[in-house]
């Protein structure tokens, strides 16, 4: 299993990414995209064209951070997932993948298998895909721009969401999370940053070391 990482990033918050990159400890492209209006869709587009060759790819959001021994906790997380994207950040929404996760997570349970429903989101603030199911999550949305919920999309949450409800596609999370969204930056689509924990855009739950659960 070869695990590379694109940074979904944006020249605003170039302050911020030399200092993620260093932390994933992955081979790393860090992928700009700005537009007016804001357009996080567009990013992510981005970063599923053309994909390196590899097993996986990690795509994480720039204003986020990561749980110490991330590199190899997530090499393990691959090797155990050869098709299903894994979600490595889950805050207090979608509140009912939030709900399944809490009860999950009293069991002593490491992952939640979840099938979204037409009203969830994915949260795309950290996934790691297989590639051929990142090439294809790509292709479905290029060949339905009918099916993403809008003429022009800028939630990438809200078409990856449509995306995985619409084909039935699997969706695993990690609990707890790998990587934080501290939420201290302004947001790409013009939110202020909440700070706190029930702000549903800070983890529920952050691994303070990736390689204390088995994966």
């Amino acid at each position: 299993m070869e695990v590379v990482a694109r940074v979904q990033a944006n020249p605003a918050r170039s302050h911020l990414h030399d200092a993620l990159v260093q932390s994933l400890g992955l081979p790393c492209e860090v992928i700009l995209h700005s537009s007016d209006p804001p357009n996080p869709w567009k990013g992510y587009v981005a970063c599923l064209t053309d994909v390196p060759d590899a097993s996986h790819l990690l795509v994480i959001q720039d204003d986020t951070t990561v749980c110490k021994n991330f590199a190899p906790a997530l090499r393990l997380i691959a090797e155990a997932n050869p098709s299903t994207p894994v979600v490595l950040f889950l805050a207090r929404l979608p509140r009912r993948i939030a709900n399944m996760a809490l009860h999950a997570t009293k069991k002593r349970q490491v992952y939640l298998d979840c099938q979204l429903r037409s009203n969830d989101f994915l949260p795309v603030v950290a996934i790691l895909w297989p590639v051929e199911k990142a090439k294809e999550f790509l292709a479905w949305a290029e060949a339905n721009p009918h099916k993403l919920g809008h003429k022009a999309p800028r939630s990438d949450d809200s078409v990856g969401g449509r995306w995985a409800s619409l084909t039935r596609q699997p969706i695993r999370f990690t609990l707890p999370s790998l990587v934080e969204h501290p939420d201290l930056e302004p947001s790409l689509i013009g939110r202020k940053p909440a700070w706190g924990k029930d702000s549903g855009r800070v983890a529920m739950a952050f691994a303070e070391d990736g390689l204390a659960y088995e994966w």
